[in-house]
């Protein structure tokens, strides 16, 4: 079924009437939402921080911002004694290129935070459609990850991503709630993060250098000065009939206005209700906006969205234009994609669904049970004390 969906997609390249009521009348068979059966729940990990990449430089400078994120996280689980694990899959590994185990140095003492290393080799990565042009399906990788992991809470996050101090202490408190879908603002910063030093001075030096703010609103480019609006100010009559919306009092005609800036970098909630909603889309396509299905599906389904007060945020270390998401990036990015004939879902169709589920109060699950590569005996590192060669 997914793959016959992501086949219409390629060939429309961008959804018409026609093309969107064919998929409705599809999705007439959609799955609905049930447990599935993963990896054991550790009793002693409270979190997992799901994360993905390959080493292939992507964005440049790569590796440092790797490392940057892996010291900083391990070194916050110990300060503040969080029961967490880093589950990092290492998609379609590069021959002529180190594993990231290797190419990684890790700690000698991850103290309470378990790293594992799951790889996913290039012979199961040329079975996915167009996966001589994508190098990582993004989604599909962390769904591997999230089907393996073994937290209560389960984070889905990204390899250059630093977390701010206030966020990790409310993680330690244990205050997570399992019917919440946990979101926050993302910061960017500049990206000559000090490497060597404490992770008191990487997050000040984030501070400080900051260049853009990715709210719920939207995103402000502290540089330029420009705004890129993702929600305009709502009138008092329109907050009025999206909170009807909300509650199925009016017909529905928007979606809901769920804080999805940014929400690839930033997803966390419990792991019976990722699995519950069998993880992220599995289409064979760039990641853009699968994220966001994924945040209204969570949201319709149960986990309502929570999101979380400044100070506590991340701060996203800044990598070359094009090879990932900014509002004046954009035109850069849809060429890199249109040049390698790699598809996208467009926001027309993102919209569709995401106000379907708003009015039939009910994700739409797009996996069958063996989403994550359930089915795959997939090679496993669990890291400590090894350097890189």
């Amino acid at each position: 079924r997914l793959r016959y969906l992501t086949e219409i997609i390629y060939r429309e390249r961008s959804f018409n009437s026609s093309s969107l009521r064919l998929f409705v009348e599809k999705r007439a068979n959609m799955l609905q939402p049930q447990p599935t059966k993963g990896h054991e729940i550790s009793p002693s990990c409270y979190v997992s921080f799901v994360v993905t990449s390959r080493n292939d430089d992507h964005g440049g400078g790569l590796l440092r911002r790797m490392q940057l994120f892996i010291n900083g996280l391990v070194e916050q689980c110990r300060r503040y004694q969080i029961q967490a694990e880093l589950v990092l899959v290492d998609w379609n590994p590069p021959a002529d290129r180190p594993r990231l185990a290797q190419a990684l140095l890790w700690p000698d003492q991850t103290g309470p935070c378990v790293v594992r290393v799951i790889e996913v080799p290039p012979e199961i990565h040329r079975r996915f459609r167009h996966s001589e042009r994508l190098p990582l399906f993004q989604m599909i990788a962390k769904n591997v990850g999230i089907r393996r992991a073994g937290g209560h809470f389960v984070l889905a996050t990204n390899i250059d991503i630093l977390f701010s101090d206030e966020l990790m202490q409310f993680l330690a408190s244990g205050r997570l709630r399992s019917e919440r879908m946990y979101r926050l603002d993302r910061y960017d910063a500049s990206a000559d993060v000090p490497l060597d030093a404490p992770i008191e001075a990487r997050l000040d030096y984030c501070r400080r250098n900051v260049l853009r703010v990715n709210t719920h609103e939207g995103t402000h480019n502290l540089r330029s000065g420009t705004y890129h609006t993702v929600y305009p100010k709502l009138s008092c009559r329109a907050w009025i009939l999206d909170k009807l919306q909300d509650r199925g009092l009016v017909p529905v005609d928007q979606y809901s206005r769920l804080h999805t800036n940014a929400c690839g970098d930033f997803t966390l909630m419990s792991r019976d209700r990722w699995f519950e909603l069998r993880g992220y889309p599995d289409l064979e396509m760039f990641s853009f906006h699968l994220d966001a299905v994924l945040c209204h599906a969570a949201h319709h389904g149960g986990a309502r969205e929570h999101v979380l007060p400044d100070p506590m945020r991340i701060y996203h270390i800044e990598h070359a234009a094009g090879s990932g998401f900014t509002p004046e990036g954009q035109q850069k990015l849809n060429a890199r994609l249109a040049g390698a004939d790699i598809a996208q879902l467009d926001h027309a169709q993102f919209g569709a669904w995401a106000v379907q589920m708003r009015r039939e109060r009910r994700p739409i699950i797009f996996n069958d049970e063996n989403w994550g590569l359930a089915g795959e005996d997939l090679p496993e590192l669990v890291m400590s004390g090894i350097r890189a060669a």
